[in-house]
């Protein structure tokens, strides 16, 4: 499987987007299920930027792997999240890191992690009132919702700070899809996804979830500090 992904994302590499997108609408019933797309990631913090290209694997409602890998195809990292617990794997220090994602330590923009979860949550209804919503997160923070006229969300906000911002819609497999998806944190650190041809809502291999962990060092995660 990781020799077909690395060719993938070669081609991907090189090629050259021409064809035009159709416009999205949000149509009735259709939501996310399973996301599966090569990625570019792009990491801003006041001390350093750096990007790389790689694969992410979603399964609604909290399950994910990405794999980023170097310009000659090697893996440099992998990150696995299944509800609250995340699983980082640096392939050339044989050193896995295990734990919450509460525990992700704050500084490099690491923390961004650990708002994949609540940046997939399926967002309410539009409904007829558009601009901001605000409702109650399952923690009991407030975050406000804005949508556009399409009844798309554009950007959530979080009462202490966190942000989502979604950006260019497609139509994928009848889902409307955002081609990047950009998380900033309460201390200004971003990290930016942007998704290259994804397929929405085909099968996902349940091994594309699971972390392999033998032969590696098992750590804990609040020890991790990036590559």
């Amino acid at each position: 499987m990781l020799k077909y992904l690395t060719i993938l994302l070669m081609l991907f590499s090189t090629a050259c987007a021409t064809i035009s997108r159709p416009t999205a609408v949000p149509a009735p019933g259709k939501e996310i299920e399973t996301v599966q797309s090569p990625v570019s990631v792009t990491v801003k913090t006041a001390q350093r930027s750096v990007g790389g290209r790689g694969y992410l694997v979603f399964r609604h409602p909290d399950q994910f792997h990405m794999a980023i890998l170097s310009p000659f195809g090697f893996t440099v990292m992998e990150m696995y999240s299944d509800g609250e617990r995340l699983t980082c794997i640096i392939p050339s220090r044989d050193v896995a890191y295990q734990g919450l994602l509460s525990e992700l330590p704050e500084q490099g923009g690491l923390k961004n992690w650990g708002l994949i979860k609540w940046v997939v949550e399926r967002p309410p209804v539009a409904g007829p009132s558009l601009g901001a919503r605000e409702i109650v997160m399952a923690d009991g923070r407030r975050e406000q919702i804005f949508f556009d006229s399409k009844g798309l969300v554009q950007r959530k906000v979080t009462e202490d700070g966190d942000e989502a911002v979604y950006q260019s819609y497609r139509d994928v497999n009848g889902v409307a899809f955002p081609e990047s998806i950009e998380m900033i944190n309460r201390n200004g650190d971003r990290v930016k996804i942007a998704f290259d041809d994804p397929e929405v809502n085909e099968p996902v291999e349940e091994a594309a979830l699971k972390p392999r962990l033998e032969n590696f060092t098992v750590l804990p995660l609040s020890e991790f500090r990036g590559l």
